[in-house]
């Protein structure tokens, strides 16, 4: 009996540590995608913005978008926080929409209107990643 009680109390260390480590590794990625992003940007690098966002997007929504599978890689006393990062995803979501519409001149704008408004709504993306962050972040 001992015995199971040890395994069971290892096995649910082991893997609470996995999902921190799970969480961690894709926030880390997406960091790199955003990072993409925002080099394509700076080298106007139209197809290469087009491609990085629809990958980070991709990402971000499987990472944020399940309340359920998020709060399963939060700490026990974060977990009611979930929801901040499903909030997260949708405003990530409608973000990399209007980058979208910006890149295919969905409504027949100026370069330099469709440059800022992608440029506009990637910082609020990068608000959004802040948002979420703080809530799984150290304390300090």
């Amino acid at each position: 009996m001992y015995k199971t009680i040890a395994v069971f109390t290892i096995a649910s260390l082991f893997s609470s540590s996995l999902m921190a480590y799970d969480l961690k590794s894709n926030m880390l990625l997406l960091n790199a995608e955003l990072s993409e992003v925002q080099r394509g940007f700076i080298t106007s690098d139209q197809k290469g913005v087009e491609e990085s966002v629809k990958r980070f997007a991709k990402h971000a929504q499987d990472l944020l978008g399940s309340k359920e599978k998020f709060a399963a890689m939060l700490p026990d006393k974060k977990k009611n926080k979930a929801g901040e990062a499903v909030m997260s995803a949708q405003i990530i979501s409608h973000n990399i929409q209007i980058i979208l519409d910006a890149i295919e001149n969905k409504y027949n704008q100026s370069g330099q209107v469709r440059r800022e408004e992608a440029q506009r709504a990637y910082t609020y993306i990068e608000h959004a990643c802040f948002r979420c962050h703080n809530i799984v972040r150290d304390e300090y």
